[in-house]
């Protein structure tokens, strides 16, 4: 797995974990931003990396990767992540293997709770379909894509992504993200934890954290699609994320 680097590594680091079939150039725009005060990482995850081709097999795999990364460059400490989606799925094993300290963790419309198995099951068609319509080039789910997945001008990177990830790969991510459940007693007092939202279904994750982590700040962001504005008008979702990260 590569994990990209920007910015200078005396800066305080903060990384950013993309989401479920999103390409890692969606955080061109933050790289930029963040970069001259900030060192940043940016992995890019198991079956999405369209120059070295690998498969999921697990979070528990992915995250240790990951913290033995960080820890062989002594980068213990970690002023903030940013999970987007899935990508926040990974972020909460890293904060919760406590291999890593992390002052931030912010995630967004992140599936926190477990799924009953049909619904595992559903998502694996409905993704596999689509995917391999992608992979087609089939006109209405490329031009559906455009403005609810990926601005235009990602368009490309989206669909070489999706033309190189595996079934095999797509099958166990969303078994993974199904099993997953939060912990409720993760003991790291001194970590503020931000969940933004906007679908109506993760109402249960944000009542969950509120619930279990007293520090936890939830925000509805109401109306808008899943990480709408992050994957859509980064310069003005950047604003939002700075009144939590800078």
């Amino acid at each position: 797995m590569r994990i990209l680097e920007y910015g200078n590594i005396n800066n305080p680091t903060i990384m950013l974990v993309h989401g479920f079939e999103s390409p890692y150039q969606i955080w061109i725009d933050y790289i930029e931003h963040y970069k001259e005060n900030y060192h940043i990482l940016v992995p890019i995850l198991p079956g999405h990396d369209v120059q070295e081709r690998s498969e999921f097999i697990s979070f528990d795999d992915t995250a240790k990767e990951i913290e033995n990364y960080c820890i062989s460059k002594s980068i213990n400490y970690i002023y903030a992540i940013y999970g987007m989606s899935m990508g926040g799925v990974l972020a909460s094993y890293l904060w919760k293997n406590k291999r890593l300290t992390f002052e931030k963790v912010i995630l967004e419309s992140s599936p926190l709770l477990s799924f009953e198995k049909y619904m595992t099951q559903m998502l694996t068609r409905q993704y596999l379909s689509i995917t391999q319509k992608a992979r087609e080039r089939n006109k209405k789910v490329v031009r559906n894509a455009i403005n609810s997945m990926v601005t235009e001008d990602m368009l490309d990177v989206f669909l070489e992504l999706l033309d190189n990830i595996s079934d095999e790969t797509i099958k166990n991510y969303l078994y993974a993200v199904g099993q997953f459940k939060l912990p409720a007693d993760i003991d790291t007092p001194n970590t503020q934890v931000v969940y933004f939202y906007g679908e109506f279904v993760f109402r249960n994750v944000a009542k969950y954290l509120k619930k279990n982590y007293k520090n936890a700040v939830t925000i509805c962001l109401k109306g808008k699609g899943h990480c709408e504005d992050a994957l859509l008008h980064s310069n003005d979702w950047i604003k939002q994320l700075d009144r939590y990260i800078i």
